[in-house]
Parts: structure tokens; C-alpha cells; sequence
């Protein structure tokens, strides 16, 4: 199965939207793995927290077995934990992109004393608390029913919590989780400050309940790990990553030298050679694997043969453009030769003959050089006229300025659609035409219009000596004329050919008349005409 061959194109806009999308994944990526070690900083603290409040809950009900609901309080009707379920799943919630960043946690206020029963359980729990937060490095206080705090890893024994969101919902009943902007920033830059999960702490904050009633809160902070210190600890994973990213950018690099770069630099190095005449192999130079390339060298190997078939044509000319000067300078520089030696002692009869003869061989090299700019107009004119006339205006034209006693030009006068080219070239084709039947004794010249699908068919012939079966494949090479004796340059056709082609249209030599010779003109519609498929009209004017 052969591929077909992807565009250069479109391979430069894959790698620029890889390159665009890499920097943005990035960032992306980047993002979610903040709230991920947000989420799990928040998890880490619920966990915490089910332990700290089982613990707390336990010593409340063995220090006060009978007692303990003299330091509890009822729930506010509507509390979540009414619902008579024993499972009370406290999910991660929080989210970088969603979850707001509430201010500083504000400080405590002394307006209560805290429960007596609530200070003794706190006595007893503030040693474990610290020593967990030596391995979890966790902020935690725990509160009796009025968010007095009783219990903390910090010193802040006997302050009131209750003005905080977070503590105000565990008062009620509700697990809450939130952000909160940090009041201890260092205004000092350092590399930590590159992650924004290190201006913020999580605030997690957990009802204690002891047979549906409110016994306190435990409230747990922390501030989550940077993106720093965690691409730090995946740091072996990372260095692996960014070697696969730099075998991989070669992979792409190899891939465009082979498919881009390389060949290019192949079909440069081609084009120097062809432009220094080294050009002699035509047979493809590289393996081609993108369209473009494949284009590429195919235009390179055509403009190739084409320079090739040109200069070799070029030699052909050469040669045949000698050939036609060189005769009628040698003739010429004979007859002054013979003037200057003997012009004394001829008769004026001899001298008349040999200036009539410079005049002759003068004139026909005056015809050659102006038939060689024609046909050099020709050549280089633009390959498409996209201009349009009316033919049957110039043929009428034709007949009046070049009909004669010698020949008599013969066209039925009758409207046509117009043809794509140019009406010059038309003038030039008949004009060359007639010259060639008069050359070859014709004392008339038919011209019949025939209307095809996508073409007007001009058909001429004449009633001259007509063209020898070895001639016919001849007639349209550059210098060829059976009649150079009388003038003839062998240019004519050739040249309106070349003029007729650059609007689209055709010359050639039709099938054998009857007596004569006879010539096809095929111009292009400039726009369909209706009834295009009309047969010719036969009547001689």
C-alpha cells in the first residue's frame, strides 16, 4: 500500500501546534497538581482530625462518665448529623480554581471561660497533640461546645474561635473546609515563593459529637506542600521525563532533516549544478516523502529536459541561421569582390547583373533578420492571451487588403462568436498563408468556418501545387521552404503557429485535398456560441 505523501504544510503547522500546546498543557498540568496537593493536604488533615475528636470524645466519657453532658450542648435543628446515620464521610472538597481564598484567620478573643470538665479533657490531650504535630506539622486546637479552645499545639489556651466561618459551621454540626491567606508571609523573595499554594494554609474544621449532642471542635491547619518541594521529591521521575522530551525532540529533529531539510538541501545543490550546465542526469535524485518535495523535484527535472531541449534546439537554430546568412553574405562579398577586380572592364549590362544580385541577396538577409525578430516576439511573448475577438471581422478584413490579381481570397461573410487570443495573431496566420499560396502558383484561396463544441475550425485551402508526401512532415520546421529561390525564409508558419498558440489555438496541416494544399486553424471559444455543432457553410463569395 503506497502513503500518499503529506504536505510540507501541513507538517510545519502539526509542530507549531505541538510546540503552542506544550508550554499550555504545562501550565495546565501545573494547576491541577496544586489542587492536588491541596486536596491531599486537606484529606491528610481529616484524617487527623477523626482521631483527634475520637481521642478527645474518649477522654470527655472516662473522665466524666455520668457527667459529660454538663459540657455538652444540643445541635441547632436542620444539623446534617440529626439524620440518624452512624456514617459521617467528610470528603476533600477544596480546589485552586474554584474554592475562594478567604483573609487571615482572625485572632481570638477572651469573652467565656471554656467548660471546667472541657479544660481537664484538654489537659490531658495536649501532650498527644504535640506530639503529633511533630510528624505532622499540623496546627490543632480543639474547642469546647462555645469555641473556647481548651486543647492546642500552640499558645493559645482559653481564646474564643467562634468568629471563623470554619469554626462556626463545626459549632453547628458541619465538616468545613477552607483557604485562608497566611498572616506569617516573609516579605523576603526565595525559590518557594514561585508556587501560590505557599501564601495560603488549608483550615479544616470537625464537629466532636457524643451521643447527637455538640461536645467541641477540633480545628486542624496546615500549609500544603509548594510545587517546588513536590517536583523536588519526583525529581528521578522528572529527570527521566525531560530525557524522553530530549529524545524525543531529536526523534522530530531527525525527522525533518530527513523528510525537509536533507532534500532541499539535495534539490539546491541539483539546481546549482543544472545552473552551472552540468545538468545530463534526469533521473530522479532523491526519495521524495512529502508532496512538496515530490513537486518540487518534479518541476526541477522538468525545467531540466525543458533547458536541455532548448539548448539543443538552440544548437539546431544556430546552425540553420548560419546556414541562411552565411549564403547571401558569401554571394554578396563575391559580387563586390568581382566589382572591385574587374568593375573597370565589365559592361554596364555585367555590372547591373552582379548589383542586382547584392540587391537581391541584401534584401533577402533584410526578410531574415525581420522573420527572426518575429519569430523571436513570438518565442518570448506571454503563453496565454486571455483576450477576445470577433474572427469573422478580421477575415473580412483580410479579404479586402489582400485579395488580388495574383490571388483571390475567398470567404462567405458571415457572423461568428467571438475566440479567445488575439486578433494580430489571426492577421499574421493569414497573412502567412496567402504568402505561401501565392509562392506556390494558387490563383484562389477558399477559407470555410466550421463551429465544433470548443472550437471555431478555419479551414484554407488553395488551388496552388499543393505539398509533397516527403514535405508534409517538414513544413512547420523553422527554415524549411521549398521556395528559397523566390524569397521564402522557411519562418512563416512556424511563427504563426507560435502566435496562434498563445491564445489557445492551433495550426496544422489538414488531410490531402483534392488538388492544393490545405491548412486547419483551430481557435478556442471565448464563450460557447449556441448551435456550436452548425455544419460549414460551403459558398464561395
Amino acid at each position: 500500500m503506497r502513503w500518499p505523501k503529506p504536505r510540507l504544510r501541513t507538517l510545519l503547522i502539526l509542530s507549531n501546534v505541538l510546540i503552542l500546546l506544550s508550554p499550555l498543557a504545562g501550565i495546565q498540568l501545573l494547576r491541577l497538581y496544586e489542587s492536588a496537593l491541596v486536596r491531599q493536604t486537606e484529606s491528610a488533615l481529616i484524617a487527623q482530625g477523626a482521631f483527634v475528636a475520637a481521642a478527645y470524645r474518649s477522654l470527655l466519657n472516662e473522665t466524666a462518665p455520668n457527667s459529660w453532658p454538663l459540657a455538652s450542648r444540643e445541635l441547632v435543628a436542620g444539623s446534617p448529623v440529626l439524620d440518624g446515620s452512624d456514617w459521617r464521610a467528610f470528603p476533600a472538597t477544596l480546589d485552586l480554581a474554584t474554592t475562594p481564598i478567604l483573609s487571615p484567620f482572625p485572632s481570638g478573643y477572651r469573652e467565656r471561660q471554656a467548660e471546667t470538665l472541657a479544660v481537664t479533657v484538654g489537659e490531658r490531650l495536649v501532650p498527644m497533640l504535640n506530639d503529633a504535630q511533630a510528624v505532622t506539622l499540623a496546627g490543632i486546637r480543639v474547642t469546647d461546645p462555645w469555641g473556647v479552645i481548651v486543647a492546642s499545639t500552640g499558645r493559645d489556651l482559653g481564646l474564643q474561635i467562634n468568629r471563623s466561618e470554619e469554626v462556626r459551621q463545626a459549632l453547628n454540626g458541619i465538616h468545613a473546609s477552607t483557604l485562608r491567606k497566611r498572616d506569617d508571609l516573609n516579605d523576603a523573595l526565595s525559590i518557594d515563593s514561585l508556587s501560590r499554594t505557599n501564601e495560603i494554609r488549608v483550615f479544616v474544621a470537625i464537629p466532636v459529637l457524643l451521643h447527637q449532642r455538640l461536645v467541641g471542635t477540633v480545628l486542624l491547619s496546615r500549609t500544603p506542600p509548594n510545587i517546588v518541594q513536590a517536583l523536588y521529591a519526583k525529581r528521578w521521575l522528572l529527570i527521566q521525563a525531560f530525557v524522553a522530551l530530549l529524545a524525543l525532540t531529536w526523534v522530530m529533529s531527525l525527522l525533518a532533516s530527513r523528510l525537509v531539510t536533507r532534500p532541499i538541501s539535495q534539490l539546491a545543490d541539483r539546481a546549482d549544478r543544472i545552473a552551472a550546465g552540468e545538468a545530463t542526469d534526469l533521473k530522479p535524485l532523491i526519495s521524495a516523502r512529502t508532496y512538496e518535495i515530490a513537486k518540487l523535484q518534479e518541476g526541477i527535472l522538468a525545467m531540466t529536459e525543458r533547458l536541455e531541449q532548448r539548448a539543443a534546439a538552440l544548437e539546431e537554430f544556430s546552425r540553420h541561421v548560419s546556414h541562411e546568412f552565411k549564403t547571401p553574405i558569401t554571394s554578396i562579398r563575391g559580387a563586390v569582390e568581382v566589382l572591385e577586380d574587374h568593375g573597370a572592364d565589365m559592361s554596364d549590362a555585367q555590372r547591373a547583373r552582379f548589383l542586382d544580385n547584392i540587391g537581391n541577396d541584401t534584401q533577402r538577409l533584410q526578410t531574415l533578420t525581420q522573420r527572426l525578430l518575429d519569430l523571436t516576439r513570438a518565442e518570448v511573448a506571454p503563453t496565454a492571451v486571455r483576450d477576445s475577438y470577433e474572427p469573422g471581422a478580421v477575415l473580412t478584413e483580410a479579404v479586402d487588403e489582400l485579395s488580388g490579381e495574383q490571388l483571390k481570397l475567398h470567404w462567405r461573410d458571415q457572423p461568428l462568436a467571438a475566440v479567445r487570443g488575439s486578433a494580430e495573431a489571426l492577421t499574421a496566420a493569414i497573412e502567412c498563408l496567402v504568402d505561401n499560396a501565392r509562392r506556390h502558383n494558387a490563383r484562389s484561396l477558399e477559407v470555410r468556418a466550421t463551429a465544433h463544441p470548443t472550437y471555431l475550425e478555419l479551414r484554407f485551402t488553395d488551388d496552388g501545387d499543393g505539398i509533397s508526401a516527403g514535405n508534409r512532415e517538414k513544413v512547420f520546421e523553422p527554415f524549411f521552404t521549398t521556395r528559397r529561390e523566390t524569397g521564402g525564409t522557411g519562418l512563416g508558419l512556424p511563427i504563426a503557429r507560435k502566435l496562434l498558440a498563445q491564445g489557445g489555438g492551433e495550426l496544422r496541416l489538414a488531410p490531402d485535398p483534392e488538388s492544393g494544399a490545405s491548412f486547419e486553424l483551430r481557435l478556442p471559444w471565448a464563450k460557447r456560441p449556441a448551435g456550436a455543432d452548425a455544419q460549414p457553410s460551403r459558398r464561395r463569395s
